[in-house]
């Protein structure tokens, strides 16, 4: 069953509230990594209800209201006053704009509202627990496990496939998610003027930008894949960058109950400054799960898309790491650096949903993740063993994650995307296919 197989009826009271008629698992929550998180750490009870997934359903018609109006004003007005406008008060304040828009007004104050549940001390918690982990694993999670999982659902690849080349661009692509991710999980990321809540208020404006450019179009079908970017689309984005950060465990990166919780704590208040609905902002691990589960349920269903952006993401694989270039010891390491990533994929997803979008079958490199896993288990461990350890790691940590970030980027001249751009290309991708059924 997904969304658009929901009874258009609504289920007798009876039914809807009987906490025994839980949804059916899909196959990928029975097998690899997602079997292990669903058996170990949870277990049934995070398995939803029938009336639970009718109310999740509701959220495929739900947008972000501030930033579409705030994108609205933009279009019919003087779009560079605005954002000029909108740029100052994210950088300096509200309070510097000389007669602020409304819309940047109001787009502004939802910024400025802090939510009485933010912990800053567990967002230092969870700052300096991630630091510790390097860059490589970062970069590998978020390549063979955040991407992929990622185009799950063939609705939310139309919006990315149309929003951009984020097929050519992939390398650059999984760069710019990693930078942004380091930026909301530094020190001090997401207090108000950090990186991690400017770079995030930017994307949020993104996702604005291009449910208008979707909405200009005439093939993209509400009955069946709701509004574009609504906040189920939010949810099969965010759930996997969220995930990544706690599922490096697995490659050796241990956390105590202290740092899972802040870690949750500090996605909460990403997925809040990203404009996703309160409903939606998970405050617990078992929540997380049973939010997996929802969107996994609705929106898991890969076709030839799932298969072309998952591809795009792997083979981008080489270029990420500068081992893409001619001659023998390049395409070894290519190879090497490409099935690692590959294995790693096959190995969090299950083989029927890596089947399924072509993700190759276990290689030789395989054989190095439990030497992986000691490596990095004993280091961390090691790191922290010694009083005022855990902090020295953190701070040397942030130190190296951010420099080898900025040696990526500066080597794959990536940049800024800029979203009116996308939209330009949604609109020129719709007058092509017009002009071909002509």
């Amino acid at each position: 069953m997904s969304l658009s197989s929901l009874p258009v009826r609504t289920p007798s009271t009876a039914r809807l509230h009987d906490r025994s008629d839980r949804l059916t698992p899909q196959p990928i929550l029975g097998e690899g990594a997602p079997r292990l998180a669903m058996s170990f750490l949870a277990g049934d009870s995070v398995r939803p209800t029938l009336a639970q997934a009718l109310s999740f359903a509701k959220f495929a018609n739900m947008c972000d209201p501030v930033a579409d109006d705030l994108v609205a004003a933009m279009r019919r007005g003087d779009r560079r006053r605005i954002r000029a406008q909108f740029e100052q008060a994210l950088e300096h304040g509200i309070e510097t704009v000389d007669d602020p828009a409304p819309e940047v007004a109001a787009f502004i104050a939802a910024l400025d509202d802090v939510p009485y549940w933010v912990d800053y001390d567990k967002l230092d918690l969870a700052a300096r627990a991630i630091a510790r982990m390097p860059l490589s694993t970062l970069m590998a999670f978020t390549t063979a496990l955040a991407f992929p999982a990622s185009y799950v659902s063939p609705r939310v690849n139309d919006v990315l496939l149309r929003g951009g080349d984020l097929e050519k661009r992939a390398a650059a692509r999984i760069v710019e998610t990693v930078a942004w991710s380091m930026d909301c999980t530094a020190p001090g990321g997401m207090e108000r003027f950090g990186a991690g809540t400017r770079n995030t208020a930017r994307v949020r404006l993104v996702h604005a930008f291009i449910r208008a450019g979707i909405d200009q179009v005439d093939d993209w079908n509400v009955d069946t894949h709701g509004r574009p970017v609504n906040q189920l689309h939010y949810c099969v984005t965010m759930i996997p960058i969220a995930g990544v950060a706690l599922a490096v465990m697995a490659a050796g990166h241990w956390y105590s109950r202290r740092e899972r919780d802040a870690i949750v704590h500090l996605y909460r208040y990403v997925a809040h400054t990203m404009g996703v609905t309160a409903e939606l902002q998970v405050t617990s691990l078992d929540e997380l799960l049973r939010l997996i589960w929802l969107a996994t349920w609705s929106e898991v269903d890969p076709d030839e898309s799932s298969r072309i952006l998952t591809d795009a993401a792997l083979k981008a694989v080489p270029r990420i790491y500068g081992v893409d270039g001619p001659g023998f010891a390049n395409r070894l390491r290519s190879w090497g650096y490409y099935h690692f990533h590959a294995d790693l994929a096959r190995l969090a997803l299950g083989p029927g949903y890596s089947d399924a979008v072509g993700i190759p079958r276990l290689s030789p490199m395989a054989a190095l993740y439990p030497l992986w896993f000691a490596r990095n288990l004993v280091r961390d461990r090691l790191s922290v063993a010694v009083p005022g350890g855990a902090r020295r790691a953190a701070r040397r940590g942030h130190t190296e994650r951010m420099r080898g970030i900025a040696e990526v980027k500066r080597r794959l001249q990536t940049r800024p995307y800029e979203r009116d751009e996308a939209v330009q290309t949604i609109k020129e991708r719709d007058r092509e296919l017009r002009t071909r059924s002509a």
